[in-house]
């Protein structure tokens, strides 16, 4: 009973500070924790708050709706908006804290309307139902004759003599002096204007809390106002007035979500979050004077406004591969969303998640390309024609290649390329003689398949009576849909292979990247995360390895020990494997809280992100074990990229933080390699190395690492410093 109780009284704690920090799109504890402070500068308003957020929080757990939403204090920054704004308007009173029940009740509603509004469009709600309630709430005073204005708003040096006396006073006017005309007393004052907090003093407070958070917010935070300010003067328009409207928090939180949350901070995001601000200005002084007639301030209207206008924009844009990149994986931090995305080894691939793999068995070549020269162009152009090619010979038939059973890829199997339903079948073409094209019927034996809204595939040219899939059939990846044939227009066997956006046979092509796939020939072998097959390239989708699949193959809940030994003392680390409501895959250190999130497809075990402690052992695993392909061919060769803010410290990661929407100038390159194995078949034990490579080629480390029938995995790993450490990865706990 004790342990629930304390587990529940920790769930609701997480859920009221990360309400505060979610206006500032983040759950950083350290930010929310000074954001509660600073609401409780004026106590009233601090507990009106507090009482809007636990308003909403009790609606949510009344509703039984996800913990995981409410934690993360989605249900309840916007009531917390409208507590802070109602104690600014009405004086401390019962009847105000009835009021406040039920602004955030109407607050917490319509967030959960506007949440089901907007998630098809996969566009968040902001703010919006804190400034629809606040109108409501507004337009309603004159009827509320019990309630009394806030007159302490008005007259701020009593607020603080009664909370901090002379020397607060002091400070204030200190503050007051040190920034005057500076442009930093604005920008102080919108900053604390976000909480209804109209001093110096709460605008720096959250200053410092933003810059401990993230560098690149608080960079923002400057570069939106500070251009805003400017364009005041430009235009002609009193910027002194920003300091009785409060406005220019607007054009903060503007910088931020678009130049550092919703988008990947960069050169482009900065460019685009500089770029709004003069139209976010002309929005604000337009609105601002017509919401005048009916004796409303526009609160944060505009700041909602110009960012769900530009965020639908960015979403339908055709290409998705062209800078800026959304954010597709937030990890509510800028620096941390750039760095990942910057260890992804092709970048411009990023926005297409779902993997689509080769649709064969071996190694094939490349016939033709996207661009072919012969039938690939116009609609048509993003196409893959497929063929084997005898590596010691490089001819793609037998004898004399005049019947299709000469040719190597005729007769041989043809897999689904990912998951889906069967949506369109054709097989009674009968297969062409050799040089022979029916332009009749010109796609010949097809298959589509349907994976996912607007993403088909299509494979083409199959042999008659070789498929054995039906329409409306569930087909999984890597599943025998049919066989290579020579029907349709071609004039010799090959596999055609497209990507289309509807199910129709003959749909124009689409881009689409393929899916961590093998390319070169038996003397070198390199490994793609996502790319597009060249013409005449060998690629092969990955021959997996028995023993690695089964090592890297863990089962929720399943516990293992991690033993760690260097020079000094040995630890022993106890490794839980979880998995999440968002069916995210994680390895939890039960003794530092550390957690490493990753992807294991049967294919690739690829770490996604490391959380916690850099002391646990399970850092070094991650470091060691970053990426590996499951295959133990020897040839093979591994190189992708390591987020740098897991590799270099202080004072470098802070200047690179600092750098980051200018560019990253750190790097983390690493490489995995496949030792010989001498024992061919049933492999007791296979061997690689791994290593990662910073800016300069220089060595954080080397790792040797030997995987175990067993299960077992055993590294042995130096650094820079000579600091020798073994990790021994054990079977299951018992």
């Amino acid at each position: 009973m004790k342990k629930k109780l304390a587990q529940k009284s920790i769930y609701i704690g997480e859920a009221i500070l990360t309400s505060y920090s979610q206006i500032f799109f983040t759950e950083n504890r350290i930010l929310a924790v000074v954001l509660f402070f600073v609401s409780f500068i004026d106590w009233w308003m601090g507990l009106s708050g507090f009482i809007a957020v636990i308003t909403a929080i009790a609606l949510s757990e009344l509703l039984g709706y996800s913990s995981i939403t409410v934690r993360r204090g989605l249900f309840s920054f916007n009531s917390l908006l409208v507590g802070l704004g109602i104690s600014t308007y009405f004086s401390h009173g019962i009847e105000v804290i009835f009021l406040i029940v039920i602004g955030s009740a109407i607050a917490f509603f319509i967030t959960i309307f506007l949440m089901g509004l907007l998630a098809k469009y996969t566009l968040p709600f902001l703010s919006f139902p804190f400034v629809l309630s606040m109108w409501l709430l507004l337009l309603s005073f004159p009827a509320f004759s019990g309630i009394d204005l806030n007159a302490e708003a008005l007259y701020p040096s009593n607020m603080f003599f009664k909370i901090g006396g002379g020397p607060l006073i002091f400070l204030m006017d200190w503050l007051n002096r040190v920034f005057m005309d500076t442009g930093f007393d604005t920008y102080f004052l919108s900053l604390g204007a976000i909480f209804f907090q109209f001093n110096i003093l709460s605008g720096v407070l959250i200053a410092i809390g933003l810059l401990i958070h993230s560098r690149v917010n608080f960079l923002f935070s400057l570069l939106g106002f500070f251009i805003a300010y400017w364009f005041y003067s430009f235009l002609g328009i009193y910027t002194g007035s920003l300091n009785y409207t409060y406005y220019g928090f607007n054009f903060i939180l503007s910088a931020i979500a678009i130049g550092g949350y919703f988008l990947i901070p960069s050169r482009q995001s900065l460019q685009w979050s500089l770029l709004l601000i003069p139209m976010l200005v002309v929005i604000t002084i337009g609105s601002d004077r017509l919401f005048a007639f009916f004796g409303l301030s526009v609160f944060s209207l505009p700041f909602n406004v110009v960012i769900l206008v530009v965020l639908y924009a960015f979403k339908i844009r055709y290409n998705q591969t062209k800078s800026p990149i959304l954010t597709i994986v937030q990890q509510k931090n800028p620096e941390t969303n750039a760095y990942l995305f910057d260890s992804q080894p092709v970048k411009e691939y990023a926005p297409f998640i779902f993997p689509i793999r080769l649709p064969f068995i071996g190694q094939w070549t490349v016939n033709q390309a996207h661009n072919g020269v012969h039938t690939h162009k116009d609609f048509f152009r993003f196409a893959w024609d497929f063929i084997i090619r005898d590596t010691a010979s490089d001819k793609e038939y037998k004898n004399e290649g005049l019947l299709p059973s000469d040719y190597f890829c005729f007769d041989k199997p043809v897999i689904a390329p990912a998951s889906g339903t069967v949506v369109a079948v054709a097989d009674t073409v009968e297969d062409n003689e050799i040089g022979v094209a029916n332009t009749l019927q010109n796609w010949g034996n097809t298959v589509v398949i349907k994976h996912q809204e607007y993403l088909y595939s299509k494979l083409s040219h199959l042999k008659k009576g070789s498929i054995n899939v039906k329409v409306g059939e569930t087909v999984f990846e890597g599943q025998t849909i049919g066989k290579c044939g020579n029907s349709g227009r071609s004039p010799y066997p090959h596999l055609h292979f497209q990507l289309q956006s509807s199910q129709e046979i003959g749909s124009p092509t689409i881009f689409w990247p393929l899916s961590e796939y093998i390319v070169g020939d038996e003397t070198k072998l390199g490994f793609v995360q996502k790319g597009i097959p060249s013409e005449n390239e060998a690629v092969s989708n990955i021959p997996a390895s028995p023993l690695l699949q089964s090592a890297f193959k863990w089962n929720p809940g399943d516990e293992f020990l991690l033993q760690m030994k260097s020079d000094k003392k040995t630890s022993d680390f106890v490794i839980r494997n979880e998995i999440d409501s968002y069916n995210q895959s994680s390895l939890l250190c039960l003794k530092t809280g550390a957690k490493l999130y990753y992807e294991n497809n049967g294919k690739t075990f690829s770490a996604l992100n490391y959380r916690g402690s850099k002391r646990s052992a399970l850092f070094y695993f991650y470091r060691s074990l970053y990426k590996v392909v499951l295959s133990d061919d020897s040839n093979l060769k591994v190189e992708t990229h390591f987020p740098v803010h897991h590799l270099y410290r202080f004072p470098l990661l802070l200047i690179q933080d600092f750098a980051v929407p200018f560019g990253i100038f750190l790097k983390g390159n690493y490489m995995l390699s496949y030792k010989e194995n001498t024992q061919i078949f049933n492999p007791k034990q296979l061997e690689m190395n791994s290593q990662i490579l910073g800016k300069g080629k220089q060595s954080f480390f080397s790792a040797q690492i030997i995987v175990h029938k067993n299960r077992e995995i055993e590294i042995w790993l130096e650094t820079p410093k000579n600091l020798k450490i073994y990790l021994k990865w054990e079977n299951k706990l018992v």
